[in-house]
């Protein structure tokens, strides 16, 4: 798997205190998860095993807690580390002013969840559906390949992002459309690269979980308790810890393949005109 790691592992450095505050972030929500499990494991007991009707009510009460509070937390905090995250990555002049400087930045891109939200969608939905051959937007062939990428649109979709922060100005969707112009002009060689830093994620995911899967099964088995209970806490930690050490790596993969290949490029102005109506915010 030929992957970019000097160059994710300089990029990521630009946003180290970003970093760590975010996983920060995740690994205290990984002891959240982990007291949450203890209480259904003496909830199990409790209700005597773990077929019964209070403990399966009392699982899916907190199993719906911990969805809406991930929804929360992702609305009022996460979402502006994450764009805080991609802007220190882009490498922009306004980024030297540190993570302070970025959230005041993102504050001006964003001011709030619905226009980050919208953004990443739209671009997804460009990405995911874009082939070979697209006479409208004039998309050489070495753009795009004969399949829609749906499975690394959301990652192309954040490279863009950050370099939509490269371009700068008071518009967000502007901006966009400009990075979006310039990935697909100069872009050809980051979708193959993408999908070499989605597999390197799966792969992590796959090996934290099962890291954690084992030793659960082993000590909820010989413990007498529910052996779903021990998977669908190795899995919960998995996710988070996943989210926490690995999606930044790839996030600053992607993000540095395609601001190098942009590097010197300006947008197409008549494909931005194109673009217009895919990214009107």
């Amino acid at each position: 798997m030929n992957l970019n790691f000097k160059e994710a592992l300089a990029t990521l450095s630009r946003a180290l205190p970003l970093v760590l505050l975010r996983a920060g972030v995740y690994v205290a929500g990984g002891f959240m998860v982990i007291v949450l499990f203890a209480m259904l494991l003496i909830a199990s007991r409790l209700a005597g095993g773990p077929a019964s009707v209070v403990i399966i009510v009392i699982s899916a009460l907190v199993f719906l807690g911990g969805w809406i509070s991930a929804l929360m937390l992702e609305r009022f905090f996460l979402f502006r580390q994450r764009a805080a995250l991609l802007f220190l990555f882009s490498g922009c002049p306004a980024a030297n002013s540190g993570r302070s400087g970025a959230f005041l930045e993102i504050a001006r891109f964003f001011p709030a969840y619905a226009p980050w939200a919208a953004l990443n969608r739209k671009l997804r939905s460009f990405l995911a559906v874009a082939t070979r051959g697209n006479d409208a937007l004039a998309i050489p062939p070495a753009a795009h390949g004969g399949r829609a990428d749906f499975l690394i649109a959301g990652l192309l979709a954040q490279a863009i992002l950050a370099l939509a922060f490269v371009r700068g100005g008071g518009d967000a969707g502007q901006a966009a459309r400009e990075a979006l112009a310039l990935y697909l002009r100069h872009g050809a060689a980051i979708r193959k690269l993408a999908r070499f830093w989605l597999g390197f994620s799966a792969a992590g995911l796959a090996a934290i979980f099962l890291l954690l899967a084992l030793p659960n099964y082993f000590f909820f088995s010989s413990a007498g308790a529910p052996l779903w209970l021990g998977i669908a806490l190795a899995a919960a930690i998995a996710g988070l810890m996943h989210q926490a050490f690995i999606v930044p790596l790839v996030l600053a993969g992607v993000s540095a393949a395609l601001l190098a290949e942009a590097k010197g490029h300006e947008p197409d102005a008549a494909l931005c005109e194109k673009i217009v109506p895919q990214l009107t915010l």
